[in-house]
């Protein structure tokens, strides 16, 4: 994962597209008021406007054993894969069904990224926001004809993990990780057949810009595939609900899927659909919550920090009521390149 702030203002754009959209069901709660924020440390998470600020609280969040720890406990399954999950025929009392849940959206991404280019030859893709490389490290594993993979991920203990795991699995030679930002990205135009981002983009200083940059290092033809956390719009959602979500992940730039869209095709992309996952969210907080539970009945045998422990315990019991009044929506946002596109 990658770049994340804090929203004091949030203005909702509603660009009703139709077409644009693969729906998936809701449930419905009663309506409730926004008492449920969670404890955040303004020296960290205030919304400042600069993007160096910014980027210490992505890493903050992140960048620590103490979190590296909690999430591999809490969403890895004991790995280091930390990223939400895709439910379809997961037993979900199965001993490591998160871990398998978060592959299968792995593997779920990559076929439609497979769909919208030809991954056949010499194929060479990027990740952004790569987090600790466990989507590329399964990737590069899989498909003997992916070439070159580069993660691409801005903390620096995230990336010392991603360089060890390729090296001992022996992948060194097809996977490189480099620091740095999707939003000012150290790499080559037209590089890439295909950019891929797996819940990173929620963190965007600007998503236009990290659009942009995307496009940029995508081949002419390529494709475009990332799946995040996005604004909601359900009824009776508060902007002060909305901003408290916001203040509790690190979000700067959070918008709807509509805006998203919209805004992958200002800087070009061409045929951008979502796909609502919602559902499956709500699944993986519910997993995620029954595993902070379980760390804390048996004694916390790990050693993770007790606060991060209850706080999470809390925030995530309120996220999927969120979920079910729609404070936010999650997805894959898929696109292509067109083939006579320039920079």
């Amino acid at each position: 994962m990658i770049l994340q702030t804090y929203v004091s203002t949030i203005i909702l754009l509603l660009l009703h597209t139709p077409s644009l959209f693969i729906h998936a069901s809701q449930s419905s709660a009663p309506k409730m008021t926004a008492t449920n924020a969670a404890q955040v440390d303004p020296a960290i998470y205030a919304k400042s406007g600069d993007i160096s600020k910014h980027l210490e609280g992505v890493k903050k969040q992140y960048d620590t054993q103490n979190k590296i720890e909690f999430y591999k406990q809490v969403m890895g399954d004991g790995t280091a894969n930390i990223h939400f999950g895709k439910w379809d025929n997961v037993d979900l009392d199965q001993e490591g069904a998160y871990g398998k849940a978060s592959e299968q959206m792995t593997d779920y991404m990559f076929e439609l990224v497979s769909g919208l280019c030809d991954c056949e030859g010499d194929f060479k893709y990027v990740d952004l926001g790569s987090g600790t490389g466990a989507a590329a490290l399964r990737l590069v594993k899989m498909h003997p004809h992916i070439k070159h993979a580069t993660c691409l991920n801005l903390c620096d203990e995230q990336n010392a993990l991603a360089t060890k795991e390729a090296a001992e699995a022996g992948l060194e030679s097809r996977i490189e990780v480099v620091t740095g930002t999707y939003e000012d990205a150290p790499l080559e135009d037209n590089k890439y057949d295909a950019c891929f981002s797996q819940d990173a983009f929620v963190h965007a200083f600007e998503k236009k810009q990290a659009f942009k940059e995307a496009f940029r290092v995508t081949k002419p033809g390529g494709a475009f595939v990332w799946c995040d956390l996005m604004c909601g719009s359900g009824e009776g959602v508060s902007d002060e609900e909305l901003q408290t979500f916001a203040a509790t992940n690190m979000v700067n730039d959070w918008l709807s899927p509509e805006e998203n869209v919209a805004a992958c095709q200002a800087v070009g992309w061409e045929d951008v659909k979502f796909v609502d996952l919602t559902a499956d969210i709500r699944i993986s907080f519910q997993l995620m919550l029954k595993k902070v539970e379980k760390i804390l009945a048996d004694g916390n045998p790990a050693g993770i920090d007790e606060k991060l422990l209850a706080s999470y315990k809390t925030n995530l019991g309120n996220r999927i009521t969120q979920v079910d009044r729609g404070v936010f929506k999650w997805g894959v946002v898929h696109a292509k390149k067109p083939t006579a596109a320039a920079n």
